[in-house]
């Protein structure tokens, strides 16, 4: 399954990690239904590598930008926010306040 979500997301191989976490997240939702008769909410899933926009904390923002563009490369445990790679810097950070979009971006 990390293959597949490697080779659909366009990502370096340099972050397998991420590939392996996310297949592990999507692994773990299998068995909810079955434990909690109710079938799981879907809305959180976001495909691995989508372009995104996080938002910039108020006191590190110019009047000119209010969000930071990247890729979506997983989900932080047990913490509200997804992890982003910053696309001009190439740092990873955790953000809560994200936009998504649907289509994948190679890198």
């Amino acid at each position: 399954m990390a293959r597949g979500l490697m080779f659909q997301s366009n990502l370096p191989k340099a972050y397998w990690t991420y590939a392996i976490s996310h297949a592990i997240h999507l692994i773990n939702r299998c068995p909810y239904e079955i434990i909690h008769d109710d079938p799981p909410t879907l809305l959180d899933l976001k495909v691995l590598g989508c372009l995104c926009f996080a938002s910039i904390m108020e006191n590190s923002r110019t009047n000119f930008d209010s969000t930071r563009k990247g890729v979506f490369i997983g989900y932080k445990a047990r913490v509200k926010g997804y992890i982003i790679l910053d696309i001009e810097t190439r740092e990873i950070f955790i953000n809560r306040n994200v936009v998504f979009l649907s289509k994948c971006l190679s890198l």
